[in-house]
């Protein structure tokens, strides 16, 4: 009997290993270890199945025990299948094996391994230390209570718990917007997380994980409960993308935690049958209020019993090596398909010989989406085959061979190089995986010197689905002649099943890689996306003109689903798509082009849908799907958007909203209002803050706050309540915090409500730790900046009290003006002045600002720019008289002369008050010789236009002029002194004043 070899790498990629919730992911094994040496002295969970421990959990090989174990577990599929089993530990990847035997034996002993194997799985479950550990800050130890429980779900579930200090031992949330490390945030920080990290073999991680959540639901004072439904319904209960699930949740406020439905695949046989009890596929998991959790399960119940009535399945055939490949390298692709279509897969056992997957579901549309989804999936994974032949044939001397020992290492070398599972049976080389490590196994092999002794016959085979037969093979298989007439290789199709093809590219020298990456060019590349059925026909337009115009130009094939298609179809590569664009590889450039010259006619409120996600914290994901629903549902109506909160039992942050790309920054937020905000500020142990705590000034105090800026300060005095009586002190110095939330609308008054209290707190006799930035800091980019006229408390007052007490020397050196008192009913209800425009260089010096010499009633302004206006001058008394506001008025008050300068859009349109000041402003001034030209320096009628906003007058406070001399220039100036006032009269009343 011809003996069959194989060698492969288990687990195949090390990315695939571990979960990428996890933020050790990316540490390499010595940062682990030294970040695990370095934290403070954590306490972990000792219970683990195999004895891994914490540094081997992103090189499982690098383990002693694991090594143990991989060894006891080849000798034993030595024995139970009569095979020789041998392996490496290759320290990147895990363990390389290599098994020869007869086929059937080495098939059952390779599914053992790759069952069995001690591949160290990691999660991650982010949690604020205050919940688990007593004085988080100085000397962190576990919760007693919390400690327990670690121990009774690492003994049931043989996982490894440690809790470590997160790569940020801050939240990694960042502050809102307008606050930021130089303005103050310093005083506070964000909440102090660790890590709980699981680690364990198969579905350990899992069971794990969903149990520690379900503990720290109960930690927070909900109550729990399961309730059991045969797994098989568990995706048709969720229904399609989890809607069915979310509403339950809505209505009753509570979270559930559903098993993995790839559970009792992957990982070893539990033998006891307490522990098996608690691993039972079938567990639901519910938290929440006792009243919820009983109608949440009746909810469930009712569900089940009515989807059960309505189960149908359909069987498909897939190559083995793909579902082993499938359920080991693309579990969450596949949970997601299940998700996505309300349908369960059930496959058949690790490295069976078993080929047929059924899938439940109960709509025959959901199930043909799902076994489309899961033939596409497949067709990633490629199979090529590598023929040694004899170059001439003679019976009287028998065929050469290939070494035994040869191969093995050949066979060896090529897994570890490549990725790929390689096979040696009967003068034949089978290289099984993804293309690029098919290709790369395909070319070592080229490259063997003993293969140079035999002739070659090669072959590839491609998988792709049946409707695109015809794309595939071009009008009158023009495509495929092409490809062969070039490459010299044969080309055939096979049919395979209901749903997929096969394509052989067969060859015999290297010109079949070539031939290989021309079909490859060939393959369809595709995409998908949403477009409202009403755009369709002007998308299409008359006769199908706008869109063949469109398919010409970018050479894809574009298809459009109306609502019955759509229907039957059940959307292509996401649910909601009912437009799908197709063309060769080598042209998929034009895939996105051609998407948006398709949506150019669609309103930006119906176009691009796309998925924004935001952080939100988990334990704020039961109230905002409870309480909050109808904001929700508020903002989806809005937005023409949907809220997707993540599987409860991933323990993710992580919502995603899908919608149009034009909504989806409004969405998120407008349910970023509804989540709040949460800072700490920490104080020095002092033996009067719980007595200031506990007093009613305090509680007035908070409640002004809360009043006044919609902040909420609780203080946290924990320690000192559990330590009983006074008399007894402890060990550990107290640590004493203050609990700052707010609304994240809010989070401007975070700063001012911290000084508030801090400066409460010293009027208290209670030290506070300084803030470094308790003086300096200044908002540059607050939205409170942009409106400082508003002496509001809806408003920051940090900006107001700095602006209150402004002196004159301040206004000088900061450069800013305030604005003409051109409307004193406008102007009163503004009460802080509003320095808004910046002088310029030339403009800052004393001497434009000081008062004329001799003239102390009167002060003289900068010049309107391009008036021709040189000087001007305005009694104090009567600017009193205007009605301009208090604070205008204690200036001018304190001081009689004041620097101004008017800009044409500044300027008053109270003309009263320049017809009354003509006679004296004519007295003092000689006329120029043109009302509407200046000859003085620099303002010339060649300076800048005056303002769109404002009309243009005609100067009637020219510059001194030199030219006029004498009493003719008096009787001249009487003549313009009446012309100006004829003038002024005549725009008054065309102005209708």
């Amino acid at each position: 009997m011809d003996l069959y070899s194989t060698s492969f790498t288990h687990p195949r990629r090390s990315r695939h290993i571990h979960s990428p919730s996890s933020s050790l992911d990316i540490l390499p094994p010595a940062d682990l270890r030294n970040l695990q040496q370095n934290s403070e002295n954590f306490p972990t969970a000792h219970h683990l199945h195999h004895g891994a421990n914490s540094s081997s959990l992103s090189d499982p090989a690098a383990n002693s025990a694991d090594t143990d174990t991989v060894e006891k577990l080849a000798v034993l599929a030595r024995n139970l299948h009569g095979c020789h089993v041998s392996y490496f530990a290759d320290h990147n990847r895990g363990w390389n094996f290599h098994v020869t035997g007869p086929y059937p034996q080495v098939l059952m002993a390779r599914g053992l391994l790759l069952k069995d194997s001690p591949v160290q799985h990691r999660t991650a479950i982010k949690v604020a230390r205050s919940d688990i550990l007593d004085s988080p800050s100085s000397k962190p130890t576990l919760k007693p209570d919390v400690r327990r429980k670690l121990d009774e779900i690492a003994s049931h579930t043989f996982a490894h718990i440690a809790v470590v200090n997160s790569p940020l031992s801050f939240s990694s949330r960042t502050p809102p917007d307008g606050i930021s490390s130089s303005a103050g945030w310093s005083g506070l920080e964000t909440e102090r997380i660790c890590e709980l990290v699981i680690t364990g073999q198969g579905d350990a991680t899992e069971l794990a994980r969903v149990r520690l959540l379900v503990m720290l639901d109960e930690l927070s004072g909900l109550h729990a409960e399961m309730c059991e439904i045969d797994q098989q319904l568990h995706a048709i209960i969720l229904g399609r993308k989890r809607h069915v699930l979310q509403s339950i949740q809505e209505e009753t406020a509570t979270n559930i935690y559903f098993p993995s439905p790839l559970q009792g695949l992957i990982g070893p046989d539990i033998g006891n049958s307490a522990s098996s009890v608690r691993q039972n596929p079938n567990v639901i998991w519910i938290t929440g209020e006792f009243f919820g959790v009983q109608r949440a399960r009746d909810m469930l119940f009712q569900v089940s019993m009515n989807k059960h009535k309505s189960i149908i399945s359909k069987e498909t055939v897939i190559v083995p090596r793909k579902l082993d490949w499938m359920v080991l390298d693309r579990a969450e692709d596949l949970k997601s398909i299940m998700s996505d279509n309300a349908t369960f897969i059930q496959f058949p056992p690790i490295g069976s010989l078993t080929s047929v997957v059924t899938v439940f579901g109960d709509q025959r549309v959901n199930i043909q989406r799902t076994i489309r989804s899961i033939m596409q999936l497949a067709c990633q994974y490629y199979v090529a085959s590598f023929w040694l032949l004899p170059i001439q044939f003679n019976v009287l001397l028998p065929p050469t061979t290939l070494n035994t020992s040869q191969v093995t290492t050949l066979l060896k070398q090529i897994s570890l190089s490549t990725g790929a599972e390689v096979v040696f049976k009967g003068m034949c080389f089978e290289m099984y995986g993804l293309e690029h490590e098919v290709r790369a196994a395909f070319n070592m092999i080229l490259d063997l010197d003993i293969i140079k002794a035999f002739q070659h016959e090669m072959r590839f085979q491609v998988e792709l689905a049946n409707e695109h037969r015809e794309f595939i093979s071009g009008k009158k298989n023009g495509k495929i002649n092409k490809i062969m007439q070039t490459t010299n290789v044969k080309i055939k199709f096979e049919t395979f099943s209901e749903w997929n093809f096969l394509i052989d590219v067969t060859g015999n020298d290297a010109s079949i890689l070539q031939g290989l990456t021309m079909l490859q060019e060939e393959l369809p590349a595709e995409i998908s996306f949403h477009v409202p059925e009403a755009y369709h026909k002007r998308i299409i337009g008359i006769g199908g003109r706008n869109i063949q115009r469109i398919m010409k130009k970018y050479g894809v094939y574009v298809k459009f689903s109306n609502a019955e298609e759509f229907a039957a179809l059940g959307g292509y590569n996401d649910n909601e798509d009912n437009v799908v664009a197709r063309t060769p590889s080598k042209n998929a450039i034009n895939l996105e082009n051609l998407k948006q010259s398709v949506m150019e006619i669609v309103n930006p409120k119906d176009k691009d849908y796309v998925n924004e996600t935001l952080s939100i914290p988990r334990r704020y994901h039961r109230t905002l799907l409870g309480e909050k629903a109808i904001f929700i549902h508020d903002i989806e109506t809005k937005t023409n958007s949907q809220v997707r909160f993540p599987d409860k039992e991933t323990a993710s942050d992580v919502v995603t909203i899908f919608g149009p790309e034009s909504q989806v920054q409004i969405a998120a937020a407008m349910l970023l209002e509804h989540v709040p905000f949460e800072a700490d500020m920490a104080v020095p142990p002092s033996p009067d803050l719980p007595m200031v705590c506990s007093s009613a000034d305090f509680s007035a105090f908070v409640e002004r706050v809360k009043r006044e800026f919609q902040v909420s300060i609780t203080a946290n005095i924990k320690t000192l309540s559990t330590n009983g009586s006074a008399s007894t002190a402890p060990e550990i110095a107290p640590e004493y915090s203050f609990k700052f939330r707010c609304q994240r609308s809010n989070s401007d008054f975070l700063i001012t409500a911290r000084e508030m209290l801090e400066q409460f707190l010293l009027n208290h006799n209670v030290h506070v730790y300084p803030s470094p930035t308790a003086h300096t800091h200044k908002r540059g980019d607050s939205f409170a900046e942009a409106f400082p006229h508003f002496d509001s408390k809806v408003l920051s007052t940090a900006r107001r009290h700095e602006s209150v007490e402004l002196t004159r020397s301040e206004i000088l050196g900061d450069r800013r003006l305030r604005l003409a008192n051109s409307s004193p009913d406008v102007k009163a209800l503004f009460n802080s002045p509003a320095y808004i425009y910046d002088l310029e260089e030339q403009e800052d010096s004393q001497s434009a600002y000081g008062p004329s010499s001799g003239q102390h009633d009167y002060w003289t302004p900068l010049p309107p720019i391009g008036s021709g206006i040189a000087a001007q001058t305005r009694n104090s008394e009567e600017a009193l008289k205007r009605g301009s506001d208090s604070l205008l008025e204690s200036k001018i008050k304190e001081h009689i002369s004041k620097p101004r300068s008017l800009q044409n859009r500044a300027q008053s349109l109270d003309l009263t008050y320049s017809l009354s000041r003509i006679t004296e402003a004519s007295s003092r001034l000689p006329p120029p010789e043109s009302p509407t030209t200046s000859t003085g320096g620099g303002t010339g009628g060649d300076s800048s236009p005056t303002s769109a906003t404002a009309p243009s007058f005609p100067s009637v406070y020219g510059p001194r002029s030199s030219a006029v001399i004498g009493s003719s220039s008096q009787r001249s100036a009487r003549t313009r002194e009446e012309e100006v006032v004829e003038e002024v009269s005549r725009v008054m009343s065309n102005l209708g004043l």
